[in-house]
């Protein structure tokens, strides 16, 4: 990564970007800057995750036939109206670490990428360009936008132990349930001073995914407004980015993979157990029916 007058020029294309938000809420496409009306950290800021791999490029993401035939040097450069032909598929995974910043360090040890980190207080962080073929997905990188959402994850009934780990329930007439870090992380990297976690609904949820029976707790408020906000600024930038879900025969949300011919064809949003069968996240209680109307009240309000 070279730093010079103030801009900082990443390798993979060599674009410029300015180093702050304006405004705090912005996502970053092919260099240039969208709203989103939710609280956005890029890479480029203090407290932020840069997902650029040091010392090496990003894997590009496919361009036209046309433009496969060119000379590499000679490959355009990627523009917003460029990648809205490429993207459109927007991958909802829970990261199974319980905070962001754990998140982060696990990708980026591993080797993989996510574009988008949502962490339990609404807090979206962008780690890369959304022109950047992040590795998280398998079959859908080269076409998606991918986003870990903080929660420990969904378990079989007889382990769920992480999650007695990771909630607690409160003391009093109220009896909540609240997020409870665990001890031995000394440094959650949450934004928000003083936040305490409550997930939206109070009980564990079960549900089955692939068929298998699994227990969860739910994501934050904060978590499902910020969300809502990200997607609907998604599908206004990308015109091919539906902001629908796979539904089975009845209508209702689809808790199975998407058969490969399907898949090839979906132009949509979609948990990451659509699109692998040894997957089972955004689980159980992820709300599909509230986060697609919370989506639409954002748009609406535009």
């Amino acid at each position: 990564m070279l730093v010079a007058s103030g801009l900082v020029l990443l390798a993979a294309g060599c674009r410029s970007y300015s180093p702050r938000a304006v405004e705090g809420d912005e996502i970053i496409v092919a260099g240039k800057r969208f709203h989103t009306g939710t609280r956005v950290v890029t890479w480029l800021e203090p407290g932020g995750y840069n997902g650029y791999p040091e010392g090496r490029r990003m894997v590009p993401r496919p361009v036209s036939l046309r433009e496969a035939k060119q000379p590499r040097d000679e490959t355009p450069e990627w523009t917003v109206r460029r990648l809205g032909k490429v993207v459109d598929q927007f991958v909802l995974h829970y990261d199974a670490c319980g905070l962001s910043r754990i998140c982060f360090n696990v990708l980026h040890s591993r080797g993989l990428s996510v574009h988008f980190l949502l962490d339990v207080d609404g807090t979206i962080y962008q780690t890369l360009d959304l022109q950047e073929r992040a590795l998280h997905a398998t079959t859908s990188n080269d076409r998606s936008i991918g986003i870990e959402i903080a929660n420990i994850g969904a378990y079989p009934p007889d382990a769920v132990q992480p999650l007695e780990r990771w909630y607690r329930r409160e003391e009093g007439a109220a009896g909540g349930v609240v997020l409870n870090v665990p001890e031995q992380i000394k440094s959650t990297g949450i934004l928000t001073p003083g936040f305490v976690g409550r997930p939206a609904r109070a009980e564990r949820v079960s549900g089955a995914i692939h068929g298998q029976n699994l227990v969860q707790y739910d994501l934050t408020p904060e978590q499902y407004a910020a969300l809502a906000k990200l997607a609907a600024a998604l599908c206004e930038i990308f015109p091919r980015l539906r902001c629908e879900i796979p539904r089975d025969a009845e209508g209702e949300p689809m808790t199975r993979k998407l058969p490969d011919d399907e898949l090839a064809r979906y132009r949509g949003i979609l948990g990451h157990y659509h699109i692998q069968e040894n997957k089972v996240d955004p689980g159980p209680a992820f709300q599909w029916e509230r986060f697609l109307e919370e989506v639409e009240r954002v748009r609406k309000g535009k």
